[in-house]
């Protein structure tokens, strides 16, 4: 019961909270977002990161209860440190060359995916051992790390480069920087985020951009109070099943596309997802 509660929840305030438009089937039983214990396809065990206790699915990033923010239930700890955002282009519009620090939805990959925030401490876990730093978060056994940095065992987020046992680069790791690997701040290599595409589109309108009601259309996702803020999850959909072909090991996913990989809202044939946006 527990578990469909999480899941149902979870799923609820996904949908309210990022609106319809996902042009693929969301079932992140069969991602690499699966971090649970067992997954549904062959070869489990090959994954990259996986917990050797849990065998929620949800847990990993959402929670019914204690939620840090509240929504979208999350459950992870959030990063903190000041990231350096895409600034470079001289196409890019003032207001996003303005972007100081990510928006609110792009934390929330980012506390996965910045190359420097621990993925195994949860604010509420029915397993795992205690942060010890007064705030009640929890780390759970992932597979291949150890439970804690033995070098500082009650700090909250581990950086992930200290990790004795971590081996290679952690995929998807897009804060770091050419000199080190586990920066945890580096954007400015990435797509800019975090600006009103309609303060965008005024400034560079139809030379460069098409208008946001055309993009909307085609399954991107706008975030902010006048829902024209673009984040990481304008483009990218954390559940989508793309037929997950995991280190050249198929899974037999029954309902991925694999064209969607690595997460996106819509395939990206022929540069379909840079020209939903761009114009040229």
């Amino acid at each position: 019961m527990k578990r469909i509660l999480v899941g149902a929840l979870a799923a609820a305030t996904i949908l309210a909270a990022v609106g319809s438009g996902n042009a693929g089937p969301g079932n992140i039983r069969w991602t690499v977002h699966n971090l649970a214990k067992t997954a549904p396809w062959a070869n489990a065990s090959n994954r990259h990161w996986y917990s050797s206790e849990v065998d929620e699915v949800c847990i990993f990033c959402h929670t019914p209860h204690n939620a840090k923010p509240a929504v979208p239930l999350w459950n992870k700890v959030n990063p903190t440190q000041t990231f350096r955002m895409y600034t470079s282009s001289t196409t890019l519009s003032s207001t996003a060359k303005a972007v100081t620090a990510p928006g609110p939805e792009s934390l929330l990959c980012l506390s996965c995916h910045d190359g420097r925030t621990a993925i195994n401490v949860l604010h509420n876990s029915d397993v795992g051992v205690d942060s010890g730093d007064g705030s009640g978060d929890k780390r759970v056994k992932m597979a291949g790390l150890p439970l804690t940095d033995p070098s500082n065992p009650n700090v909250q987020a581990l950086a992930m480069g200290s990790l004795p046992t971590f081996g290679t680069p952690y995929r998807a790791n897009i804060g770091k920087t050419n000199s080190d690997t586990y920066a945890g701040y580096n954007l400015m290599d990435d797509h800019p985020i975090s600006f009103s595409y309609t303060a965008a589109y005024g400034q560079k309108g139809s030379q460069y951009l098409n208008d946001i009601n055309a993009v909307k259309a085609q399954g991107f996702r706008f975030y902010g109070p006048n829902r024209d803020r673009m984040e990481c999850s304008t483009c990218h959909d954390p559940h989508v099943d793309y037929g997950l072909d995991f280190d050249g090991i198929p899974t037999g996913s029954p309902t991925g596309n694999k064209k969607l990989r690595p997460f996106l809202v819509r395939d990206n044939d022929g540069s379909a997802m840079c020209f939903a946006c761009h114009n040229k």
